[in-house]
């Protein structure tokens, strides 16, 4: 029985390291909501929360590949008044870290780094009254961007189904300042940072029956005023998460993933076996449209719709392996912003 407490912690450990962060829209050029703790995946949350006393860290790195149009595409769109943008590629790497209050409630941090390489807009000017739609080269934009602080609530306990509530917000740590290559300040929605404080909030279910796990989650971001009088689109992100484990025994799977013993765990025990997980995600995402200065640019925003397959390995040691590969598999997605052809993420994490 001891055996069973130790696996259920293990589990536990496994699955708030082996994605600690949360992907977010891949055609937003912020991230959207995110979070400690995936579920089978590493673009849904689990409602599994850590132990008291114990905690994780880690690191995430998504590489983000927009559809490349060309500068014809962005002059003609120019011509339409429309100010639409590309990127070459889009790089978000992220450290954070999670802690456990009480069995119940984990909080958790994540600050990522943004890189958006080759930067450029299609631009509409008149001179000496003459229209001129062309092309501006703004350059690469890096820059520490926004913090995510999370707190997620588990309101189950046992075996069985899990359910958990989800609430935070995105503190403006990043840079709002970039220039471009001219030396003009870039708009906001270019920037590593927005300059906004941004709630955000969700729940999260899982269920195991023995090998095979299924989480479902939600987050919504709601957008305030930042930087330069821009209220950038609210964001959701949703999806589902099948899972199927391998490398344990049958009475690892038997406590299921919501078990959390306590003194239990000090008790003599045998150690944890490795496992691997594969997973596959369906997930949804939408932005609303921004506003600048009160006005809405009807050019921005959208949704989209994602397959992301991939893997994990769960050390006996304590550290988690992830990578997995997304690709669109509908979306609709404004003029301003390009649409996506694929993202690829990797995670490392370590529990304590």
């Amino acid at each position: 029985m001891i055996n069973r407490f130790y696996s259920a912690r293990f589990c536990a450990h496994a699955f708030c390291i082996g994605a600690v962060f949360v992907s977010a829209p891949a055609f937003a050029d912020h991230m959207g909501p995110s979070g400690l703790s995936s579920g089978g995946g590493m673009n849904v949350l689990s409602p599994d929360t850590l132990d008291e006393g114990h905690a994780s860290v880690g690191f995430r790195l998504t590489y983000a590949r927009p559809d490349q149009r060309s500068d014809k595409e962005l002059e003609a769109l120019a011509s339409e008044h429309i100010h639409a943008h590309n990127t070459d590629y889009n790089l978000n790497a992220s450290i954070g870290a999670a802690y456990g209050v009480t069995h119940e409630l984990t909080v958790s941090a994540e600050l990522p780094y943004v890189h958006r390489d080759r930067l450029r807009e299609g631009e509409h000017s008149h001179v000496g009254g003459e229209t001129i739609n062309e092309v501006e080269q703004l350059g690469n934009v890096s820059g520490i961007g926004d913090l995510n602080v999370l707190a997620k609530y588990r309101l189950t306990h046992g075996e069985g189904a899990a359910f958990a509530l989800i609430g935070g917000i995105k503190v403006p740590t990043g840079s709002t300042d970039r220039r471009s290559n001219d030396g003009e300040r870039l708009d906001t929605e270019h920037q590593p940072g927005t300059g906004s404080w941004d709630p955000v909030f969700g729940a999260a279910f899982g269920i195991r029956l023995g090998a095979l796990g299924l989480s479902a989650s939600a987050l919504y971001q709601l957008s305030t005023t930042g930087a330069q009088h821009t209220e950038l689109g609210d964001r959701l992100q949703g999806g589902l998460a099948l899972s199927q484990r391998f490398g344990e025994s049958e009475h690892h799977h038997e406590a299921g993933l919501n078990h959390h013993h306590g003194d239990e765990l000090d008790e003599h025990h045998e150690a944890p076996h490795s496992s691997w997980d594969l997973f596959a995600e369906m997930v949804g995402e939408w932005e609303g449209r921004q506003k600048v200065g009160g006005k809405i640019e009807e050019a921005s925003g959208g949704s989209s719709f994602w397959l992301a397959p991939g893997a994990r390995f769960n050390s006996a040691g304590g550290l988690s392996f992830a990578g997995s590969f997304g690709v669109p598999l509908w979306q609709h997605i404004r003029n301003s912003h390009p649409d996506n052809d694929y993202r690829v993420s990797f995670s490392i994490g370590k529990a304590f």
